[in-house]
């Protein structure tokens, strides 16, 4: 009986498991052709919306900087106007106001310059120089003001 069995062992080992034929792929040739192309279309799409993105802010900061410039250069001619101590006051005013343009206009370049993928790194530093310019003109816009009013009475 260990006889048969060990014959019977022996013969059950010589045979190949059975193997699963391999699993049928969802992906064809054609398939994987067309999820290529899909990927791509995705990423021409993403391209062109994200420079379409940086156009716009380009456009929407560089309008602001011309009305900014043309702000700067109003106060400029009226502050050719006033008396000496005032233009003083004016000229270091306008100084500290044409630093803060140059730096706004050094990063819009900087902006207009980068690549549609990097952009948006740049994109915070810009929004942040034009604020800061246009805060800083709000104070001698409204003394400017102010001195016409006080000036027509």
């Amino acid at each position: 009986m260990l006889l048969s069995a060990l014959m019977l062992a022996a013969a059950g080992c010589g045979k190949k498991p059975q193997t699963s034929p391999p699993a049928p792929t969802n992906a064809s040739a054609g398939g994987v052709e067309k999820i290529k192309q899909e990927a791509k279309d995705a990423v021409t799409a993403t391209t062109g919306y994200l420079t379409q993105q940086k156009e716009r802010l380009q456009k929407s900061l560089s309008d602001k900087m011309t009305d900014l410039t043309k702000q700067l250069s109003d106060l400029k001619a009226k502050s050719e106007r006033t008396g000496d101590k005032a233009r003083s006051e004016w000229t270091n005013a306008l100084a500290a106001l044409q630093q803060k343009k140059q730096l706004a206009a050094d990063k819009l370049e900087q902006l207009k310059n980068s690549s549609s993928d990097k952009w948006q790194e740049f994109k915070a530093e810009v929004e942040a120089a034009v604020a800061d310019l246009e805060k800083a003109l709000k104070d001698p816009l409204a003394r400017s003001k102010n001195d016409d009013k006080s000036g027509r009475q």
